[in-house]
């Protein structure tokens, strides 16, 4: 064996590492580096909502997934197939109701364009619901009748070979058919009849916090 090794240098120990024989020290210093941590976190996950024409652009481009400059983002498309039954549910439970001519809400995508959800939970106050749907049922039993929103509908919709339709060519310009409402009588129903078919409406604000609501009773008598 040689006998001309070299020596490491002594490890030097940094001051801001605390010291194991100081437990205290330690746990202090280390709640500090998470809170920091965490601070980061909450920063750099606020991003600001982008304008819907951006979700169309990304849809639109990926119409045809056959394209070569999609190949190396296979396994995202691929890993996102799990979630599409969650994307629908969301989109189902998010569809407007029959007395909406339309209702906007805010999506959540992924920015290669492999899936997108609806990021919105509908909630209502049952009362409130209940006395929606109660008008539908009248106004339903009159569509049956006159047949004024109603069309046959052909099934199969679509053909397994029709290519996809684009939303900002063939659906955005076109004037979504009237909402079905019942017409509400200004006096007998002067304390629903404002907000009565609004999908949020601001004027319960005070009323309702989140999932509690406390309605008043004139409300509830209207309702």
């Amino acid at each position: 064996m040689s006998t001309n090794a070299e020596i490491p240098p002594p490890m030097t120990c940094d001051p801001s590492i605390p010291s194991p024989s100081d437990p205290e020290e330690k746990a202090h210093r280390w709640q500090q580096l998470s809170t920091r941590r965490s601070e980061r976190r909450v920063v750099g996950s606020q991003k600001e909502d982008m304008p819907p024409e951006h979700v169309r652009k990304i849809i639109k481009e990926h119409g045809d997934m056959s394209s070569k400059k999609y190949r190396h983002d296979k396994r995202v498309y691929l890993g996102a197939l799990k979630y599409v039954p969650h994307a629908v549910y969301k989109l189902l439970e998010n569809m407007p109701m029959p007395w909406e001519q339309l209702r906007n809400v805010r999506v959540l995508y992924h920015i290669t364009g492999a899936i997108t959800f609806v990021n919105e939970t509908p909630w209502v106050v049952e009362p409130i619901y209940m006395a929606q749907w109660a008008t539908m049922w009248i106004m339903m039993r009159r569509e049956k009748r006159d047949r004024r929103h109603f069309k046959r509908m052909m099934f199969p919709p679509f053909d397994d070979e029709e290519p996809v339709l684009d939303y900002a060519d063939n659906l955005l310009n076109v004037e979504p058919l009237e909402p079905i409402q019942l017409e509400l009588d200004r006096v007998e129903d002067s304390a629903v009849y404002d907000w009565f078919y609004d999908y949020k409406p601001t004027k319960l604000t005070k009323l309702i916090n989140g999932k509690k609501w406390q309605l008043l009773l004139p409300i509830m008598e209207a309702l």
